[in-house]
Order: C-alpha cells, then sequence, then structure tokens
C-alpha cells in the first residue's frame, strides 16, 4: 500500500496540481486501474479536464494507460500509477534539473 505522504512528497516534488493530486489518490485507492469516466465520478472533475491531466501525468512518467475492450466492445483506456520506483525516479530527475537551473543561476551572476 503507498503511504498518504508518498503522493503529497511527489505533488510537491513535480509541482503537481490539486487536481493532479486527486487523480493519484484515486489511482491508490482503486489499485487495479480507472477508466476516465471513472476517475471524473470520483474526482469530481470535467472530462476535459481530467483528460488533460491524465496526458500531463503520462508524460511526466507517473501514470501508465492500456487499452480495454469494454463489455459493449468499445475501446477504453484503463489509467493506473507506475511502479513507486518509477515514480520517485521521474521525481527525482526532475528535482535534479531545477538544482541544475538554479546552480546556472549562480553562475550566471559571477
Amino acid at each position: 500500500m503507498i503511504h498518504p505522504q508518498f503522493i503529497k512528497t511527489v505533488v510537491s516534488a513535480l509541482n503537481l496540481s490539486k487536481t493532479d493530486a486527486e487523480i493519484l489518490k484515486a489511482l491508490v485507492i482503486k489499485k487495479g486501474g480507472l477508466l476516465i469516466s471513472e476517475i471524473t465520478d470520483y474526482i469530481h472533475r470535467s472530462e476535459r479536464n481530467v483528460r488533460n491531466r491524465l496526458d500531463l501525468l503520462i508524460k511526466k512518467g507517473i501514470l501508465k494507460k492500456e487499452i480495454e475492450v469494454l463489455s459493449n466492445k468499445r475501446l477504453a483506456h484503463r489509467y493506473s500509477l507506475e511502479s513507486v520506483e518509477k515514480i520517485i525516479e521521474e521525481a527525482k530527475n526532475h528535482l535534479l534539473k531545477k538544482i541544475g537551473e538554479l546552480n546556472s543561476l549562480l553562475h550566471f551572476n559571477d
């Protein structure tokens, strides 16, 4: 089980939004992943907003999506968290990049 502090730390480290945090919390609770409709129902946000946030979280390496065939034979995407190790690595890389940017500002002012 992922500790709630883990989500708070990742959200802070990656400068994620409140909606992103809610999506991550929903995915922690529902371990098998969620469809967009399930996420929108759970966090009470618009489908457009959720889609945009999911795309961003995938680009940041926090989420993955898989194609699923629904009972009505339609295709849908199921979103789930990447492994804890991968999420930590992505957060660490993001923070190292920010530290590098700060260091370059120090040298710029010399």
